[in-house]
């Protein structure tokens, strides 16, 4: 099986190289990291790492890399003799693990997983243990680790309702790739019982919790700070929509527009979770004559405008502390929702749509907790929005239960990091 995994990978790049090479020659998100992709480690990257005991975690993108940085923190300090290798996928995730993690470890694009690649990778390295947060399975660099002696856990471990039929079909050919994998920690019981189904080792499943309750908590500015580091009045009343997905925008602008009727210097904050479509949601709201500009522009602007559209990464938790009411988004269109417990982490009062299939369970306890409300469309959003922003009492109230739902989940970090300690000693 594992012939013909290598066969398909080698002819999907081959048929899909023109179209790569058109998108590299256009848009630089194709050509970051290229040949670190290709198993070809910087210099730099290497010698840094020379002679050092070495931890690596693999962490996809954004929500990855902030859910890695508690355990980041905790293995570097529990942990000084060892460095931390944190590898990421995409161009974003990469730009956010050198802002957080820069002075804490060596950050490097993670190898496609060509034999060569990941084995290049895996040598130049010589890792004692990889962590990859969440659940990547990757054949070839699993194999690789197992040959050369390497442990591997998956941190932070989550299987979604969407991946989970898809893993099913395959639990033949995943039950061979996942006993290389030496330990399971799951966020959830579900997610656990999911593991096991697919072809885990019973034996080998931990339940730790969710790092991102820790990532989140406390690690943002005031609201008076904020906007007046980025230019915003901060005598305004702010509705930020976090990590908004195509097909929100044009509602949330609606909403905002009848809105700003009723509630004088109400502001809306968008925050794509693409940033290349933040020129396309900024066209929506001038559409509708709205005074609006881009993150990027606000410096030079002498008023604040009443919608502004982010086009920068890492700061959405920064944006959560400016705002009154927050929107998650992913969750109106069907996409599985964004991450909730950050603008919960912040007191936040914190609504969403219906589809929260990824954070099923942190949306599911700030519900159960009144710390969030869930909204079905349009209507419902802005009704709810005009409540809570009418009813300062409330939406603190509501804000208060979410932020002890983010504190009374804590500790899924240690529980890792303990294992991880109990592999280094074998």
């Amino acid at each position: 099986m594992g012939l013909l995994y290598n066969i398909g990978i080698i002819l999907y790049f081959v048929i899909t190289l023109p179209y790569y090479l058109y998108k590299m020659a256009f848009a630089r998100k194709y050509r970051a990291g290229l040949f670190q992709r290709l198993g070809f480690i910087s210099r730099p990257a290497r010698e840094e790492l020379s002679g050092r005991r070495v931890i690596w975690i693999h962490a996809v993108s954004v929500g990855e890399v902030q859910a890695a940085m508690p355990l980041i923190k905790e293995l570097r300090a529990r942990l000084p003799d060892r460095s931390v290798l944190l590898s990421t996928t995409t161009m974003t995730g990469n730009a956010i693990a050198v802002e957080k993690a820069g002075g804490m470890a060596t950050v490097i694009y993670f190898p496609l997983d060509f034999p060569w690649a990941v084995s290049r990778a895996l040598r130049a390295f010589k890792p004692e243990v990889v962590a990859i947060v969440e659940t990547e399975i990757w054949p070839n660099f699993l194999k690789a680790a197992r040959r050369q002696g390497v442990p591997v856990v998956i941190v932070n471990g989550r299987i979604s309702d969407r991946s989970f039929g898809g893993y099913l079909k395959l639990r033949p050919i995943l039950r061979g790739i996942l006993e290389c994998i030496d330990v399971f920690c799951m966020q959830t019981g579900a997610d656990a019982e999911r593991v096991e189904r697919i072809g885990a080792p019973r034996d080998r499943i931990r339940v730790t919790g969710n790092m991102k309750y820790e990532a989140s908590l406390g690690t943002s500015p005031g609201k008076e700070q904020v906007c007046g580091e980025i230019g915003l009045d901060a005598g305004r009343d702010y509705i930020v929509a976090g990590s908004t997905h195509s097909g929100e925008e044009e509602i949330l602008i609606r909403v905002y527009e009848r809105l700003r009727g009723r509630f004088k210097g109400l502001s809306l904050i968008v925050v794509p979770r693409h940033p290349e479509r933040s020129r396309e949601v900024l066209n929506i709201a001038r559409a509708a004559g709205i005074s609006s500009c881009l993150r990027s522009e606000l410096s030079s602007r002498q008023e604040p405008p009443d919608v502004v559209v982010v086009d920068t990464i890492g700061e959405l938790m920064s944006l959560y502390a400016v705002a009154d009411v927050v929107f998650v988004g992913k969750s109106l269109a069907g996409h599985g929702g964004q991450n909730v417990i950050e603008p919960a982490s912040l007191g936040k009062a914190v609504l969403f749509g219906p589809h929260m299939e990824n954070f099923k369970q942190a949306s599911g306890l700030l519900l159960e907790a009144g710390g969030a409300a869930m909204v079905q469309g349009e209507e419902e959003l802005e009704k709810r929005l005009g409540e809570l922003l009418s009813d300062d009492g409330a939406r603190t109230a509501m804000g208060e239960r979410a932020r002890k739902v983010v504190e009374c989940n804590r500790g899924a970090t240690a529980g890792n990091v303990a294992l991880i300690e109990e592999m280094l000693k074998k």
